[in-house]
């Protein structure tokens, strides 16, 4: 059966080829996906991924695709995205229940005007909830990783529920099940006052529209902090805040940021993620790790 054929049998309409990954990644930069989908349910998503693994198909899920550098060939497999009932949350007393492609924005801010306290250090935070616990994101206020009490997951053709005594988070990590998919989350908050909680993201916001290039292209911070010590820094103190390869740029704003001037490519990313990683090592002896998800083959060429 032809591949296309077999996921519209799924899906519908909703089954695309060759769509352009830079619609999907907050960057603006990416190749084709052989194959693109959005699911809107687990039933969708159990017979897609039954269908892939048949096919020996290569899928990823993609949040909003705020922390992805797609190569510029794109992905030669299946990327799908987690729409309709994974889109709903619902609030009981101080818990929510939130699926996995829920905007956190929309989430602190839905929160927020319900007096629920404890999501505030995710305000301006970009991304789906299900990317936010797949890296356990967070700030010095805070991670999703402190007030997560169970995740849902789809893992080896079933669904499974595990409680927060069985998640291992760590810095920007959260410890799951090979291939696992989440699919929705329950968050554990707290009563406050509306007006404090409004007050608090409404400051979170403001310094980090000071303190980030928030009206760029950009796919977040690049780098982990190292131990003991902020990516950013480092890189500052490297002298490459500004460093270009193309279109691509080390934010003059914020260090541990690259943002796309207008037409770079996946290339120059790569090439000024390397520039940077082997500037650090020869400076500092620190090697840095990517908080950037690089999706697709990826060489010195970035392709």
């Amino acid at each position: 059966m032809d591949i296309l054929d077999g996921l519209q049998k799924l899906v519908g309409n909703r089954a695309r080829v060759d769509e352009p990954l830079s619609k999907h990644a907050s960057l603006r930069i990416g190749g084709p996906a052989s194959y693109f989908l959005e699911l809107r349910n687990i039933e969708e998503l159990t017979n897609v991924v039954e269908f892939s693994q048949k096919e020996k198909l290569d899928s990823f899920v993609l949040g909003e695709g705020t922390n992805v550098l797609f190569s510029d060939d794109g992905f030669g497999g299946l990327v799908v995205q987690l729409k309709g009932e994974f889109e709903k949350f619902s609030i009981e007393g101080n818990q929510v229940t939130a699926g996995a492609g829920v905007k956190l924005a929309t989430l602190v801010e839905k929160l927020a005007k319900r007096g629920l306290a404890g999501l505030e250090f995710a305000s301006g935070i970009p991304g789906s909830l299900g990317g936010a616990i797949v890296i356990n994101a967070g700030t010095k206020m805070g991670s999703i990783g402190d007030v997560t009490r169970e995740i849902k997951i789809f893992s080896d053709g079933r669904v499974k529920i595990l409680n927060r005594k069985e998640i291992n988070f760590s810095y920007r990590h959260c410890e799951l099940p090979d291939k696992a998919i989440v699919l929705e989350v329950k968050l554990g908050l707290k009563n406050g006052k509306k007006n404090d909680i409004i007050n608090k993201i409404k400051e979170s916001l403001k310094q980090r529209k000071k303190n980030q290039p928030v009206s760029t292209l950009n796919a977040g911070c690049v780098f982990r902090n190292p131990e003991a010590c902020e990516a950013g820094k480092l890189i500052e103190t490297a002298g490459l805040k500004g460093a270009r390869f193309g279109d691509a740029e080390v934010s003059k704003k914020h260090a541990n940021f690259i943002i796309n001037c207008g037409k770079a490519k996946a290339k120059d990313v790569y090439n000024l993620v390397e520039k940077i990683r082997k500037t650090v090592k020869e400076k500092f002896d620190i090697n840095l790790e990517l908080e950037l998800k690089i999706v697709g083959e990826m060489d010195e060429r970035g392709t």
